[in-house]
């Protein structure tokens, strides 16, 4: 296997990770391929546009008190995972929550292919 890839992989991934624990929307979405695949598996929503992708950042990004730690991605391969914590408040009772989630992504040398999202979400719409 070609190192050079891995290597691109992994900094596709240390830029995603740095673009969510900052809140950037336009450099998270930097690190997907032109060609995208994200699915939101608790909503069973996919995006496949970035416009729309920028637009579905910048809405979870701007919920109250959010933000994101204990963000850890690896790669194996083209292949890679990553767990992260999800703090905010909930917008319909105000109340504080933190959800743990993964994400399991396929990687091209141009970025993040696919991001599989799992989640429990029911403490953010509480």
């Amino acid at each position: 296997m070609d190192r050079r890839i891995i290597v691109e992989y992994t900094g596709k991934l240390e830029s995603a990770a740095q673009a969510l624990v900052s809140l950037d929307s336009e450099a998270l979405v930097d690190c997907y391929a032109p060609e995208f695949r994200l699915v939101d598996a608790p909503s069973g929503r996919e995006r496949t546009d970035r416009d729309e992708l920028i637009a579905y950042y910048k809405a979870l990004f701007s919920m109250p008190d959010v933000r994101f730690t204990d963000v850890k991605f690896f790669s194996m391969g083209d292949r890679a995972g990553g767990e992260w914590t999800w703090h905010g408040r909930s917008q319909e009772s105000g109340q504080p929550f933190a959800i743990r989630g993964a994400s399991l992504f396929r990687l091209n040398s141009e970025g993040i292919a696919e991001e599989l999202l799992f989640y429990d979400p029911r403490a953010a719409l509480a």
